[in-house]
């Protein structure tokens, strides 16, 4: 029972290592990416399932202010609102207070991805379905305005030491052991003394 135990362990821990790698990949990805967005000028560039992971974009359009709510992500409050052009097909979400003065903005640069890898997305639908009477469809996209691709240290080091301590759990847990019994490898064993070999 002890050994399942143990056994369930090490995988749990894997697991909750192979997901940190898994959550850092894409954003290095991202991070190292194109250096100039992508130019999306009309709601036709952004066909159903054209963008599956994240991609520096630029976007035409205006907001519609009309459509525009605020919702706090972990405390921090964050703009979400649409682009006149594009209806429910994109929600831009923005750090800054949507206002009068975006009227003239027609250019929208950041991080494009399906709506359905966004944060907090049921949140987001359902104000937009209480306050708008809009329902977002599952096939939108999401652009986080202002999140442009920046490579820093911390993703870097945790990528690197997650992906070492991967390494060293799957050695310690599975390998290590069956490398000491490989036939030809056998440990030699100390046969004690009887009282027949005492001189």
């Amino acid at each position: 029972m002890v050994r399942i135990a143990l056994f369930i362990l090490k995988l749990f821990l894997m697991f909750v290592v192979t997901m940190m790698v898994r959550f850092q990949i894409p954003e290095l990805r991202y991070d190292f990416g194109s250096a100039g967005p992508m130019e999306i000028a009309s709601p036709n560039d952004l066909t159903p399932g054209r963008f599956q992971g994240s991609t520096f974009a630029a976007v035409r359009g205006r907001p519609d202010l009309e459509r525009a709510a605020v919702c706090a992500s972990h405390g921090v409050p964050f703009s979400y609102f649409l682009l006149a052009d594009y209806g429910v097909v994109l929600v831009v979400r923005s750090p800054e207070q949507v206002t009068d003065r975006w009227v003239d903005i027609d250019r929208h640069i950041g991080r494009l991805k399906p709506y359905a890898r966004m944060e907090f997305r049921r949140t987001v639908r359902v104000g937009f379905q209480q306050n708008f009477g809009l329902t977002i469809p599952e096939d939108a996209y999401f652009l986080a305005r202002d999140d442009v691709p920046k490579p820093n240290g911390w993703s870097i080091g945790a990528t690197v030491f997650a992906s070492i301590l991967w390494c060293v759990l799957a050695y310690s847990f599975f390998i290590h052991r069956r490398w000491r019994l490989w036939p030809g490898r056998t440990a030699v064993r100390e046969i004690p003394p009887t009282a027949d070999s005492v001189e």
